[in-house]
């Protein structure tokens, strides 16, 4: 016999619409927050990164010798740039739109494929893991640890979590666990630590979820590429009865953004660094919608 326990409040974020912007876009691919409120868009068809406002108003760009997927940026203001066919991560100053490092990965049939900064590392620099790569290697994607002084891609599988296979996109929910959006599949993945996996496929309304984050309330939000719209999710554990050991697995609270909001295809989504906007790539990676938080 189980019993099952809400971890989380209930209470949720209320979105007002801002508007909409398109800087002539080939297709953005991943979208992430600066501490000062810009916004770091990966265009992977036009291999660059594209850095705007927190209204979308457009600053600069870097051009880049390859395409980029995915970006995140840690608590210290460091980016971190996936380029999965040149199997090679960036670490960029994303204010400033600088390259401050690149790696690549020195094993064969290994590439760098997507990122997530662990949350509320601080803003100064420590031995916190302040983010990790996912790396494909073997058919499978680890989520690789890596610190600010040195990014060193190699031993994947002694040194990394597997997350599984076919990820498109994973979120860090906390130092030791992870949310994996799975190509072509209409559910999502909870890993914690090395031993635990669980399939969360009770989203019945979610068709191709393509990313993943969350916001202060430790809330999950996920993106429903082939269903237009914005599922929000929530932790909850099992406890069993009579026993102190507990399971933990994720449900749906409710859908706070859909077609009539003007979802459509989204592709990748993120708050700013202070949770008052919420940004949303549309229309299969054409456009970016912004959201006040209320």
């Amino acid at each position: 016999m189980a019993q099952w326990m809400n971890m989380s409040g209930v209470d949720g974020h209320g979105f007002s619409y801002i508007g909409r912007f398109n800087h002539e876009f080939g297709r953005v691919t991943g979208i992430a927050a600066t501490i000062k409120g810009n916004i770091v868009l990966c265009d992977y068809d036009k291999k660059n990164l594209i850095l705007v406002d927190p209204l979308g108003n457009y600053l600069k760009n870097l051009n880049l010798d390859s395409e980029p997927y995915d970006v995140d940026i840690t608590s210290q203001n460091i980016g971190y740039v996936t380029q999965p066919n040149s199997r090679s991560v960036l670490q960029i100053d994303p204010d400033n739109m600088m390259v401050l490092f690149q790696a690549k990965c020195s094993e064969l049939g290994t590439t760098v494929f997507c990122v997530s900064a662990v949350p509320n590392t601080g803003r100064c620099f420590s031995k916190k893991v302040p983010c990790y790569l996912g790396v494909k290697t073997h058919g499978n994607l680890y989520a690789f640890p890596v610190n600010h002084d040195e990014i060193n891609i190699t031993d994947i599988e002694e040194n990394g979590y597997e997350i599984g296979s076919c990820v498109l996109k994973f979120h860090t929910v906390n130092a030791d666990s992870w949310l994996s959006c799975i190509g072509g599949q209409n559910y999502i993945t909870y890993n914690e630590g090395f031993d635990y996996q669980i399939k969360i496929d009770n989203i019945a309304t979610i068709d191709t979820p393509n990313d993943i984050c969350s916001d202060d309330n430790d809330h999950i939000y996920v993106s429903g590429q082939g269903s237009n719209n914005i599922h929000r999710l929530i932790k909850y554990f099992k406890l069993q009865v009579g026993s102190f050991e507990t399971e933990a697995d994720y449900t749906v609270l409710d859908i706070p953004l859909n077609s009539q909001h003007g979802i459509k295809e989204p592709v990748a989504l993120c708050f700013n660094q202070d949770y008052s906007k919420f940004y949303i790539v549309n229309e299969w990676g054409k456009s970016v919608l912004v959201f006040d938080v209320i």
